[in-house]
């Protein structure tokens, strides 16, 4: 079984190298400098890549993220997001805290102001101690059914819901970030994808089907790594013209960017698409079952409420707190070795 996880691996690998054409990008998140920081454009130019619009059209005041700061991007700035879509694209970048609020908190993905706290209406609480790094402190109610330890194993698994997020503006908030680092002269190809990003009701005609990986860690992307995969000219494969795919944390997160022109041919979409796994850079690495993937369909645009979401670690040292006064809440301070 394994020889066949890691042979299907090195296809897909080969087939996004014959097919396609892939820049990585990385963003470094710890240990920043000020020579660390990269700028999208040219501050005087001022003109948005989003709306076309320049200045004495519209403002640019505001310090625009290229990719969300919530992530960990506190280095790449872009000079071509005007103050009007920059509002708007931070609706979609809380759709994506919102969507990945459990994990944020549990993997400790540093946002604007550290790594947020987890809570929820169970009672249950996560926090990501600041002064001893690699620590989390877990509060919950006892027998509630979200936290199991093992402790001949020295395990401990946690169950929690997200935040209400909405499936289509999480996919386009990784497509904005897609078009964020577009190489400029590929922008004409995304004009009816530049403003389907900016409609706040889409229709849910297009379909939004996004990968999600999660490797095992601690951490095993200490920065942010981005592939833009665009489809060779020689290509004659049905698959989407251009692919992106984010890593930072324990996950990794792919998706194709619709409306691109060079996937119609007289305004009308080319036959169905292929959406193949583009393995992170661990798939030869691991053994099978450790990176855990699958495919999401984001199309919806109404709300989502109550999703559940999981994690176990394993831990080298566990401390019991005192109960704070109810005999009913259980406090402890584990140090995490690994993820899964």
């Amino acid at each position: 079984m394994a020889g066949d996880y890691m042979k299907n691996a090195k296809k897909h690998i080969d087939f996004y190298m014959e097919n396609y054409d892939i820049t990585q990008f990385i963003i470094k998140t710890e240990n920043i400098e000020n020579n660390d920081k990269k700028y999208i454009g040219n501050k005087e130019n001022g003109e948005c890549r989003f709306c076309g619009r320049v200045k004495g059209e519209t403002t640019f005041s505001k310090i625009a993220h290229a990719i969300p700061e919530l992530i960990g991007n506190k280095v790449l700035i872009s000079f071509e997001e005007c103050d009007e879509c920059n509002k708007l694209f931070s609706k979609l970048e809380n759709e994506l805290a919102n969507y990945i609020s459990f994990e944020r908190t549990t993997t400790g993905i540093r946002g604007k102001k550290g790594v947020p706290t987890y809570k929820d209406k169970s009672g249950l609480r996560i926090e990501s101690l600041k002064a001893q790094k690699n620590r989390y402190f877990i509060q919950d109610i006892i027998n509630s059914g979200n936290v199991e330890e093992d402790p001949i194993n020295k395990t401990i698994s946690i169950k929690g819901k997200i935040n209400p997020y909405v499936p289509v503006s999480v996919y386009k908030c990784f497509v904005k970030m897609a078009l964020s680092i577009m190489p400029k002269q590929q922008l004409p190809n995304f004009i009816n994808t530049l403003i389907w990003i900016r409609e706040e009701n889409s229709s849910e005609e297009v379909k939004c089907m996004m990968y999600e990986q999660f490797i095992p860690g601690p951490k095993p992307f200490n920065n942010i790594e981005m592939y833009l995969a665009i489809r060779k000219q020689s290509s004659i494969e049905k698959t989407p013209y251009c692919i992106f795919m984010i890593c930072f944390g324990n996950f990794c997160y792919q998706i194709y960017l619709p409306h691109a022109k060079p996937d119609f041919v007289n305004d009308v979409q080319k036959a169905t698409f292929t959406f193949y796994l583009f393995p992170s850079k661990y798939a030869l690495v691991l053994p099978e079952g450790q990176i855990q993937s699958g495919m999401k369909d984001c199309s919806s645009n109404l709300k989502v409420i109550g999703e559940e979401r999981g994690i176990t670690y394993s831990y080298g040292e566990k401390i019991l707190l005192p109960k704070e006064n109810s005999d009913s809440i259980k406090n402890r301070v584990i140090e995490p070795n690994s993820f899964k």
